[in-house]
């Protein structure tokens, strides 16, 4: 974030969500339709938490001039980086909220002066479009990441239903740069962030790379380098109470759903499921309704097993829980059966679904020959390794052109956010946990 410094994550808690590989695909099984069953039988999806409605949206990019190599100015025709393409889409879909009752509110960040003390300078959707557009001029010499954090929180706090959504490179630039180490960098970031109350507050980060051409200033303090459309990476901040972190990340950054991202202290409805009769089944069995949903066996024995399918809706979810829809992340407990997660698979990547399947979005099949009485199964969906983290971090970013993507400290810097999260409930919780009732007829 400074014109000359800016900002593996050792180990990650279930606070948090990111984007794992894709799902395993099906297998064809042999289905065997039961007796006069219903098509399927769903869980009615639980409610979220009632919140404030999302009130207010304000953006706040940073303008320092380390980030002048990623908004050149471009010739009449050309595509513009991709740095351009991304936060102007963003910019214009925080905007389009104005039509929905949401107001909305745009910053640039910049250094504090002895004239002016201020690190967040009020601006308008057009001066920071065109800036975006065109290039920044009269770049600020830096700006603080901890500083920035803790004013950001504080101006959102002044208002409910506020979500604050932050551009920048995020490299970390303290002030005493003995502390430019990554225990330090982690203490700092915990601390600018515990400004809000951790219980009311989520932190969504997204990444992306964009061709950067212009000074790199390394934030290892080494001397300055020209770069000349290498890769760089910058991300996008998303700071709120959880349900309306949420909403935003689904209506207003809905293209950076793709992206590497991770989700602290995110919170999430159960999606709707239930079982899928006739699809990829075997044996004697049907679905039954309530909550929770299940299915009812007829017969059931090693010689005569029963397999069933439970399709779950995971289109309202992020990119990296719809992804992570697969062992080991998805647990089956099988409660006093011998049930077993056999496979899972996403539609459209396995056995063509039926009529009674198309709400479902994602599926996991379940054996079992054992059922001495009625059980409650439970399907758990843990939270996966940040792994794309550590390849976006580096401790010494001098040699950037020869390095690719990195940024300086960023696994520590994500640490703090980590760390401050650690004590909510969320950090030992399962993306969802659904629970599915298996009786004997």
């Amino acid at each position: 974030m400074s014109v000359y410094v800016k900002a593996g994550l050792a180990l990650l808690s279930a606070s948090l969500l990111v984007l794992p590989g894709c799902t395993a695909p099906g297998e064809n099984q042999t289905a065997t339709q039961a007796p006069t069953p219903p098509k399927t039988a769903a869980a009615t999806p639980v409610k979220a938490p009632a919140a404030t409605a999302l009130q207010q949206v304000q953006v706040f990019v940073d303008m320092s001039g380390g980030m002048n190599g990623f908004v050149p100015i471009n010739k009449p025709g050309e595509a513009g980086s991709e740095f351009q393409q991304t936060v102007t889409a963003l910019l214009s879909g925080v905007e389009g909220q104005t039509g929905r009752g949401v107001r909305t509110s745009y910053f640039f960040v910049k250094e504090p002066t002895a004239q002016d003390k201020n690190v967040l300078l009020p601006t308008s959707y057009g001066t920071v479009s065109q800036t975006v557009s065109s290039g920044i001029h009269n770049a600020a010499k830096g700006s603080d990441l901890t500083t920035m954090l803790r004013e950001v929180l504080r101006r959102q706090q002044a208002q409910l239903g506020t979500v604050s959504i932050i551009v920048s490179d995020f490299v970390y630039a303290p002030a005493n740069t003995q502390n430019v180490w990554g225990g330090k960098v982690s203490a700092d970031i915990k601390d600018a962030l515990a400004t809000a109350d951790p219980a009311k507050l989520a932190v969504s980060v997204f990444a992306n790379t964009s061709a950067f051409r212009g000074r790199f200033y390394p934030g290892r303090r080494t001397a300055p380098q020209t770069l000349t459309g290498q890769q760089l990476p910058y991300y996008v901040w998303v700071l709120g109470p959880a349900p309306l972190v949420a909403q935003v990340n689904q209506t207003v950054l809905g293209n950076l759903n793709k992206q590497p991202q991770v989700h602290f202290n995110a919170a999430y409805p159960l999606p709707a499921y239930g079982a899928v009769t006739g699809y990829q089944s075997q044996g004697g069995w049907f679905a039954v309704g309530g909550t929770p949903p299940g299915v009812q066996v007829t017969a059931v024995s090693a010689q005569a097993l029963v397999q069933f399918v439970v399709g779950f809706d995971l289109k309202k979810l992020p990119q990296p829980a719809q992804a992570g829809f697969r062992a080991p992340q998805l647990q089956l407990d099988p409660a006093n059966t011998d049930a077993k997660l056999l496979k899972t698979w996403a539609a459209g990547s396995g056995p063509a679904v039926p009529a009674a399947g198309k709400a479902y979005s994602h599926f996991a099949q379940i054996q079992l020959t054992r059922l001495p009485n009625s059980q409650t199964l439970h399907l758990r969906l843990a939270p996966a390794t940040p792994e794309w983290i550590t390849a976006y971090s580096t401790t010494d970013d001098s040699h950037i052109a020869q390095q690719g993507p990195k940024t300086f400290l960023l696994n520590a810097v994500l640490q703090g956010v980590t760390d401050f999260f650690a004590g909510q409930p969320s950090a030992s919780a399962p993306v969802f946990d659904a629970p599915l009732l298996v009786k004997p007829d």
